[in-house]
């Protein structure tokens, strides 16, 4: 039965024979499949094991790289929700709901989050924090705003130098921009 595909539930061998390992559990003696996957056998440890046949589902870590939406800009945070882990190709699982404190937005003095990224702006930020609670930072130059959208009427805004203008209505902004601000292409993340 090596190198077989298995199934929840499948007997896979005896906890007399082998010991079971990752994907598997042992229920009454007998060891069996938790995960739906190709079953094998770690000779060296003699251990029963199924490798999934799934990827499993991406969770946030402290050191990733994210793009996050934001949902609100306050004065002292900004709340936005964790969409995509870079280098990751799964969606992300579990909580994604994470803050930037004002003081993590940038190196310098920021008086109000709120002035540096606004609701439905897309950013790229750093996990500096998974619990109790994700917390993200924006400090690097390759971090903050990847796509904007204009306050106005919600057409995305264009780099111009040190603002970002909509050429749709002509209304100037500013943002805490990423240095590769508008150059992303959403559709390959």
């Amino acid at each position: 039965m090596k190198d077989k595909l298995v199934m929840p539930g499948d007997q896979l061998s005896t906890s007399e024979e082998l010991l079971p390992g990752d994907g598997t559990y042992e229920e009454d003696g007998v060891i069996r499949a938790a995960i739906a996957g190709t079953y094998f056998v770690d000779e060296k440890y003699r251990k029963a094991k199924v490798k999934p046949v799934t990827s499993t589902p991406v969770l946030v870590k402290k050191g990733d790289i994210v793009i996050a939406e934001v949902a609100m800009a306050k004065t002292s945070m900004i709340i936005a929700n964790v969409i995509h882990v870079i280098g990751k190709k799964r969606a992300v699982s579990g909580d994604t709901n994470g803050t930037i404190h004002v003081k993590e937005i940038a190196n310098g003095y920021v008086k109000d989050a709120s002035m540096e990224y606004k609701t439905g702006d897309l950013i790229r930020a750093k996990v500096i924090q998974v619990k109790p609670s994700i917390q993200l930072a924006t400090k690097d130059r390759d971090l903050g705003a990847i796509k904007a959208l204009c306050s106005k009427c919600r057409h995305y805004l264009v780099n111009k130098g040190n603002m970002l203008e909509c050429e749709h209505c002509g209304n100037k902004e500013k943002r805490s921009i990423a240095l590769d601000y508008g150059a992303i292409d959403l559709k390959k993340l």
